[in-house]
């Protein structure tokens, strides 16, 4: 078997992630809550991501309102 075909084989066979229907954010990051608090919780991580990717410094804020919003009361 080429080299090239087999590749191209492993390259296909990556599992995609499961994301929530309304925000786009992965599962896993929003798992055990629900309502208004999984929203939030979805806003929270996009705005990390997203200063993240950016380079950008996160505010220690975000970091402890997203640990908040996903610990179970």
């Amino acid at each position: 078997m080429p080299i090239v075909l087999y590749l191209g084989m492993m390259r296909n066979s990556m599992r995609r992630v499961r994301k929530d229907k309304r925000t786009g954010v992965p599962v896993k990051y929003l798992s055990g809550t629900g309502g208004t608090t999984r929203r939030q919780l979805a806003s929270i991580t996009k705005r990390i991501s997203n200063l993240y990717k950016a380079g950008k410094p996160i505010p220690q804020s975000l970091i402890n309102r997203r640990i908040q919003l996903g610990k179970k009361t």
